[in-house]
């Protein structure tokens, strides 16, 4: 298979996402495709990584430029990756789509590593938004998932970010962590708060079983906070962040006026997206109802490979062709997990079809709405802030099968 091939849907806006493996550390809960390098080979990867851009760039450009919103460096750490280096690849991610006006342009970073320099080259390199990866406001929370950073790097980096000029500053908090209580948890949000980012994205710890922190459950030695008390973190961070006159506007992120994440929206609309690097993943949907997914190969090292020996442009490790019944599912599930719901018009001009047009999906829906976790109007579905503790199992029940 290969996934250059069809007419592409250009009336999709685009996103980029760049993959960058490296960090310092790795930590025991991670599951990502990381790489810990002493030094980092950073001229090697940028090459390889704008080398695939020039590469698959015509498979996302149709026949005229498509609407580029966002660039999106995640990792690993990009904010390790040398601003250069990254401004580099904005300027060929511009060049190659032809994308001249306002982007959201985001890069990963951790406190602790994130310097007054670094910050200042990122925003001169045309960084506009950073996302901390903060996790928790306890010293011995931190330590006990891995992550290099104290508290008092915390501030240092957000007043870091400020002083280079960003004023779009994603956090992202962890709850449901070993040893982590309520009030732990209600701390963390205060603090956060407090340092007035304009988004957050906080989310539960998943144990992934390839992981150190699997190991230690299977085990039995991993002590988290059961699944009642997970849940009600989760209605906690809904009442102080909202309260805080923060929009809850998908199931793990929040934003202030005007500032939802636009990469990520992409994602969740069905919108058209490249990724590069190692273990990346695309989506380049077609104009017939169809659509591409694949993905790179997760190993540095064969990722590597793999470029070198095609031209930059690296063998998918997996491809799918998703069919139009497979992209309605995924409209569907997609935007149940934001506030707005799915526009059940706007859906019928995408997929050709009411959500509810399926008998056995409208009998599914209906039972969610009498458990308390749907709401159905005329024009739109959507979740209640119950439902969304259960936004798996309303997807799950909503799904059609072949």
């Amino acid at each position: 298979m290969d996934p250059g091939t069809g007419i592409l849907d250009a009336t999709r806006p685009l996103g980029v996402y760049v993959h960058f493996p490296f960090c310092r550390a790795r930590c025991p809960y991670c599951d990502f495709a990381t790489a810990v390098r002493d030094p980092i080979p950073h001229e090697e990867y940028t090459a390889a990584v704008t080398a695939e851009l020039a590469a698959r760039a015509d498979w996302f450009r149709g026949t005229s430029a498509p609407d580029l919103k966002s660039i999106y460096f995640g990792g690993g750490t990009p904010g390790l990756w040398r601003p250069a280096a990254i401004g580099r690849l904005i300027e060929t991610t511009r060049r190659l789509f032809d994308a001249t006006g306002p982007l959201e342009i985001t890069v990963e970073a951790n406190p602790g590593e994130l310097t007054a320099e670094a910050a200042a080259g990122l925003r001169a390199a045309g960084v506009n938004r950073l996302s901390l990866g903060m996790q928790a406001f306890q010293d011995h929370l931190l330590h006990s998932i891995g992550r290099q950073h104290n508290v008092a790097a915390i501030a240092a980096a957000v007043d870091a970010v400020r002083t280079a000029g960003v004023d779009n500053l994603c956090a992202d908090l962890m709850f449901g962590l070993p040893g982590q209580t309520m009030d732990d948890w209600r701390h963390s949000l205060v603090a956060l708060v407090a340092l007035s980012p304009e988004h957050v994205t906080a989310y539960a710890l998943t144990v992934e079983r390839g992981t150190p922190f699997g190991a230690l459950e299977r085990a039995g030695k991993l002590q988290r906070p059961d699944d009642e008390a997970v849940a009600a973190m989760c209605v906690t961070t809904h009442e102080v962040l909202q309260g805080a006159d923060f929009e809850h506007y998908e199931i793990s992120s929040y934003a202030r006026p005007g500032r939802r994440a636009v990469h990520n929206t992409l994602y969740w609309t069905g919108g058209a997206y490249l990724g590069v690097g190692a273990s990346s993943s695309s989506f380049r949907p077609l104009r017939d109802g169809t659509g591409w997914r694949f993905s790179n190969p997760r190993a540095l090292a064969t990722y590597l490979r793999s470029a070198a020996a095609h031209g930059g442009n690296p063998r998918p490790a997996k491809i799918e062709r998703r069919t139009a019944g497979d992209l309605e599912n995924e409209g569907l599930w997609l935007g149940l997990r934001t506030s707005d719901g799915v526009d059940r018009a706007a859906h019928v001009r995408r997929y050709g079809c009411d959500p509810l047009s399926s008998p056995a999906r409208a009998a599914a829906a209906h039972k969610c709405v009498d458990a308390g976790w749907l709401s159905i109007a005329p024009d739109r579905l959507r979740l209640t802030v119950t439902g969304f503790l259960f936004a798996d199992e309303v997807s799950s029940r909503l799904w059609l099968g072949d």
